[in-house]
């Protein structure tokens, strides 16, 4: 019968510890530090149709945050509006996706009235808008609505918002959920393109497929995909188009298109090198023929 040395069975041993506690932290990464590890990331964009008087405007953005009802969820949706705030932000756009999950199985979802109560709190120069995600229609899209706009924040479905800043006209457009809402899309209702305007949509697959004539669109729904690999980025997005919009800037024909990793998670907390984030673009009117890329974020 083989026995194992002594001094070989004290190398698996210590083997066995090391991996164990690998295996812990890599877990406690995982599920537990990168999902409440919420970046505030700063982005220079600059645009051909925008007014020179609202160069340097500060949009601050937030999308995704499926709010549950524990406690501590309610208290990282607190810390959001205080993130946000300590921005200064000339306009908050919201992007859909506040109640948390579809099936809501063990944990309970918090109610619209409870996450705009919390919202309400937010502060900036021009106004809230939102847009609603999926999300919200599969729990009540009108009561998602109704408890937003009672707290201040302008919903804004398949319409446009027209804001009046030193003098000119910006246009917010809203448009409605892809997924369960593309039956209401009314094209022929939205306002001149000649006007600067911002496109606001929780899902980035309409940047595919709607070519609006709007010069940038804001987008959530990804999460980023919440897992990434090194080289190889996203494993699953929740898209028509695979990983192509995961998370960033794209650019088409001059049509630009971010999209925020979002601060929440979805079906299962877990995040790996694809930290929530709130992004806050400074948009400027940009004097060249072609508008360069999007500056490299800063994090803070």
């Amino acid at each position: 019968m083989l026995r194992a040395k002594p001094r070989t069975l004290k190398f698996l041993c210590v083997g066995a510890v090391c991996l164990l506690i690998a295996c812990v932290l890599f877990g406690f990464r995982i599920f537990r530090w990168e999902p409440e590890s919420i970046e505030v990331n700063h982005y220079d964009v600059l645009l051909k149709n925008w007014h020179g008087e609202h160069s340097g405007l500060r949009f601050v953005i937030v999308s995704d945050i499926h709010q549950l009802a524990l406690p501590e969820d309610i208290a990282r949706l607190k810390r959001i509006v205080r993130l946000v705030n300590d921005e200064n932000p000339d306009v908050i756009l919201l992007l859909g996706d506040f109640i948390g999950e579809r099936f809501n199985w063990k944990r309970k979802n918090a109610s619209p009235e409870a996450i705009a109560a919390v919202l309400k709190k937010l502060k900036s120069a021009y106004g809230v808008f939102a847009v609603l995600g999926n999300h919200d229609w599969w729990h009540g899209g009108g009561a998602v609505r109704k408890a937003l706009e009672d707290a201040g924040i302008k919903v804004l479905e398949n319409e446009s918002a027209e804001l009046l800043i030193d003098g000119k006209v910006l246009n917010l457009i809203g448009l409605p959920d892809r997924i369960t809402r593309n039956h209401v899309l009314n094209t022929g209702l939205l306002p001149d393109a000649a006007v600067p305007a911002i496109v606001l949509s929780h899902d980035p697959d309409y940047f595919e497929e709607l070519k609006l004539p709007y010069e940038f669109m804001l987008a959530g729904h990804t999460h980023g995909g919440q897992i990434q690999l090194p080289w190889i980025g996203a494993l699953i997005v929740p898209s028509k188009y695979g990983t192509k919009y995961a998370s960033g800037f794209f650019e088409d024909g001059g049509r630009k298109l971010f999209v925020t990793r979002g601060t929440g998670t979805s079906i299962i907390k877990a995040r790996f090198l694809c930290p929530p984030e709130i992004a806050v673009i400074t948009i400027r009117k940009d004097p060249a023929e072609n508008s360069r890329p999007p500056a490299v974020p800063t994090v803070l």
